[in-house]
């Protein structure tokens, strides 16, 4: 340890309001980043000052609107990344400069070594940064408070200085209810009759992660027998697209009517989660989905499908609403759900019911923001600038990666990749881990070298 990293007396007295400076890694549809603008929305409207940075998308309008100040950072363009790397290292620093955070709060991977190595590193800015990919690269400096979206990737991530805590992905169950206005609408717009039932996906199509289970949603609706008059709805955009549309179009000519649309994407896809009589997803979607007071269907990867229920409930909460199959397509088992929850319309409410008092008692926003002010005390009361040793050991690690990457011998979303993270779900739920009613998942910390502990925090 060097002399510059003792920790030290947080710089925000309470007495004022908490300077944040939030930036995000891309401001596209997505879990993450709508979330992290949810909750950066939400420390404004406490009362504290915010300032959200990352590359301008379609969510910068929604920023907007929220009142919320934005800054702009270079996007980093792979074919030109040194340059664009550069720009963005000297655009966060200077904004860290001209707005005096107390506090910078990172979101995935680029945003956080820019920040570790800019503001944290030159500076002795306090930071923390949230990864919520399925994994985190043990590239990533060890001494940060970082944040992940549940225990199992917690208790998979490798030991390290700085705490790690568990913030589940929240979702806004103020906005975002039963009988939410626009369902019909929504419906009507797209044609679909209110005999007919909508299972519906709202989902980024990306090819990692999200494609195969998209594919096999498509042929597993074209194999539910009409008189179900089931309409499969797949809201969103993405590098897939062009292969679901013409799976689609195959599924829809088979069958002699549109069993499957792809209405694009929405900036606002409440209507879309409202229109809804079967919701199927995963991670942040279920949950909106489950705000909702829909039945759902989560999946995963492998082939991976199953309703979410009481029986169920406390394994999703372990892996995150995300599970992988035996390898194959899983179109038998999404059929197999899918008929049941078709033929059983009692069990379609009880799961609805079920889901939206889950998601009200623990993925609440109002609860994910009591958790987030507790994190940034914490993560500023254990700043410590980092060592040289540290700083030297997470460029050479990172620049291996980069340089492995560009050789082939890695793949570029390899963190969310089913390899890297099937030994973890594949295990057995640890027997110590019991979400009770009455209480939610607050941190997991390092008890020692060896050691990981779940810390249970009572609702406040």
């Amino acid at each position: 340890m060097n002399a510059h990293s003792a920790p030290r007396a947080s710089r925000w007295p309470t007495d004022r309001p908490l300077r944040l400076l939030v930036v995000l890694h891309n401001l596209d549809i997505g879990g993450s980043q709508r979330n992290s603008v949810d909750l950066a929305a939400g420390v404004r409207d406490m009362g504290h000052e915010v300032v959200v940075a990352g590359p301008p998308g379609v969510l910068e309008d929604v920023i907007h609107k929220r009142g919320v100040r934005f800054e702009a950072v270079e996007e980093l363009v792979p074919d030109n990344i040194a340059p664009t790397a550069r720009a963005a290292y000297k655009r966060v620093r200077d904004l860290s400069r001209r707005l005096q955070p107390d506090l910078i709060h990172a979101y995935e991977l680029t945003p956080s070594l820019l920040t570790f190595l800019g503001p944290h590193r030159l500076d002795d800015v306090p930071m923390t940064m949230t990864i919520n990919s399925m994994s985190v690269p043990d590239f990533m400096p060890g001494s940060v408070p970082l944040q992940v979206c549940g225990p199992l990737i917690a208790m998979e991530t490798r030991e390290r200085s700085g705490s790690i805590g568990v913030l589940e992905i929240p979702t806004d169950t103020v906005g975002q209810y039963p009988d939410y206005p626009g369902g019909d609408a929504f419906r009507a717009e797209l044609g679909i009759a209110p005999d007919e039932i909508a299972v519906v996906v709202v989902s980024r199509f990306a090819r990692a992660l999200k494609q195969e289970g998209l594919e096999t949603a498509i042929r597993a609706a074209g194999r539910i027998p009409p008189h179900h008059r089931l309409r499969l709805v797949m809201v969103g955009d993405g590098p897939a697209m062009p292969e679901l549309r013409a799976l689609a179009d195959a599924t829809n000519a088979r069958a002699g009517r549109e069993v499957v649309l792809l209405p694009g994407m929405r900036v606002d896809p409440r209507p879309a989660y409202a229109s809804a009589d079967i919701a199927l997803g995963m991670g942040g979607s279920i949950l909106r989905a489950m705000a909702f007071g829909k039945p759902c269907i989560v999946q995963g990867e492998r082939g991976y499908f199953q309703t979410l229920d009481r029986e169920s409930a406390r394994l999703f909460r372990w892996r995150g609403f995300y599970g992988i199959g035996d390898g194959g397509t899983g179109e038998d088992a999404l059929v197999r759900e899918l008929t049941t929850l078709l033929d059983d319309q009692v069990r379609r409410k009880e799961n609805a019911a079920f889901a939206l008092e889950l998601v009200r008692r623990h993925y609440s926003l109002e609860h994910a923001l009591r958790v987030q002010m507790e994190w940034y005390q914490k993560a500023l009361a254990e700043h410590v600038r980092p060592s040289r040793s540290e700083v030297a050991r997470t460029v050479a690690s990172v620049g291996a990666w980069f340089a492995a990457r560009a050789a082939g011998r890695v793949k570029p979303d390899t963190f969310n990749s089913s390899e890297r993270i099937a030994p973890g779900i594949a295990g057995p739920v640890p027997d110590w881990f019991d979400p009770d009613i009455d209480t939610d998942t607050g941190s997991i910390d390092i008890a020692n070298a060896k050691t990981l502990k779940l810390r249970a925090v009572r609702r406040a």
